[in-house]
């Protein structure tokens, strides 16, 4: 089995109810602890992921996953994006060079990709998801799953364990 990853967001940590749910199921899972810059956070990664591996991130976990795939998609087997920071309702949480660099993000074509959004995401918009998902040219490798949930995603912890399973078997 390939190794399996859990990147928390900025108000999440290793022991967050995402990660300790996961744990249960995945008890390889490796469950990083990640300081909130998002250039600190890459060189953590680049030095962690060294072979093929499922990466699963939550809100600032998933931007951090997908740049990581964007600039090691050979070492991305498949990804799993709770409400990735893809865009923000209030750009004022970052600064403008941050926000520049969302903007920029893809998903390379060669990594299956799953994403989930909340419908009733406080932080994210969803119309920021729906774009992002959008821009990959090859449709096939991504599924993108709307739930009735908040940024949190507390409420659709199945949709997520079925997802990272889903992911995990192929």
């Amino acid at each position: 089995m390939s190794p399996v990853f859990f990147f928390h967001g900025l108000e999440g940590s290793p022991k967050g109810v995402k990660a300790r749910f996961l744990k249960k199921h995945f008890p390889s899972l490796q469950v990083p602890f990640l300081p909130p810059d998002i250039e600190a956070r890459q060189e953590i990664l680049l030095h962690l992921i060294r072979e093929p591996s499922i990466l699963i991130g939550s809100s600032l976990g998933g931007l951090s996953a997908i740049l990581f795939a964007m600039e090691k998609p050979e070492l991305v087997q498949g990804m799993l994006l709770l409400a990735p920071l893809v865009g923000l309702h209030d750009k004022t949480l970052c600064t403008n060079e941050e926000y520049k660099k969302i903007e920029q993000t893809y998903l390379p074509s060669s990594v299956r990709c799953v994403i989930i959004a909340a419908k009733e995401d406080e932080i994210i918009p969803l119309a920021a998801i729906r774009q992002f998902a959008a821009k990959r040219s090859h449709h096939q490798l991504i599924e993108l799953i709307e739930v009735s949930d908040n940024h949190a995603l507390n409420n659709s912890l199945g949709t997520l364990l079925e997802q990272a399973q889903y992911l995990v078997s192929k």
